[in-house]
């Protein structure tokens, strides 16, 4: 290819279509039960543990959180078998684009009629995957807001915007590429598009805490 950075496009459609796989929807399916009319309608592990217990939601929660992980893995593999001689620019771009575009396909599934989860546990392990360092600051944020919060929207919204904060810091100071920013905007902006009706639950402190029990 010419052009190598025509990848990106491709890169974009592989991310959203692996992340638009409808884990919460298939897991809580194999209980009977429809997790479109459960709680708040999203796919994600939150709902599935309301609608089919930790059964459904373990298997969900582990499906979208490899969601964007298999995205960035297999586009770095792809780039690496057709395009060995790119510019590193553009393996950072194309890896970050497919994470982004599947956080994206987690929220707005084309299986589901473009409904689906919240993306937190999507973008978290993304980020984690695209850098370590970003992901593990995500990762610790999102886990101690819930274990404090106990609301699971807080956790969520906190993964992206840590994650958009953390990238911004890091390519302000060079540390890292802008090109992480390809992940980082769009999965940020789902994710708080996608809790719109939550935040105004929280601002009325109405938003459903979660029990174990």
């Amino acid at each position: 290819m010419d052009n190598p950075y025509l990848y990106v496009p491709a890169a974009l459609l592989i991310g959203y279509l692996l992340g638009a796989v409808p884990v919460g929807f298939v897991a809580c399916r194999v209980w009977g039960v429809d997790i479109r009319t459960v709680g708040s309608g999203r796919t994600g592990a939150t709902n599935a543990w309301r609608a089919a217990g930790l059964k459904a939601a373990l298997p969900t929660a582990l499906g979208d959180a490899l969601k964007g992980v298999a995205a960035v893995a297999l586009v770095r593999w792809l780039l690496a078998q057709l395009a060995p001689a790119a510019p590193a620019d553009l393996n950072i771009l194309a890896a970050a684009a497919a994470g982004g575009a599947a956080v994206l396909g987690h929220n707005w599934s084309v299986f589901l009629g473009f409904k689906g989860g919240a993306g937190g546990i999507t973008c978290a392990l993304t980020c984690l995957t695209l850098n370590p360092i970003v992901g593990l600051i995500v990762v610790v944020v999102g886990a101690a807001m819930m274990w404090w919060a106990r609301i699971a929207a807080i956790a969520t919204l906190s993964t992206g915007v840590v994650s958009l904060a953390g990238f911004l810091a890091l390519a302000s100071n060079r540390i890292v590429s802008w090109s992480y920013l390809a992940f980082a905007v769009p999965a940020c902006l789902a994710i708080i598009v996608s809790l719109r009706s939550n935040r105004e639950k929280l601002r009325q402190q109405d938003e459903r805490i979660i029990t174990l029990w």
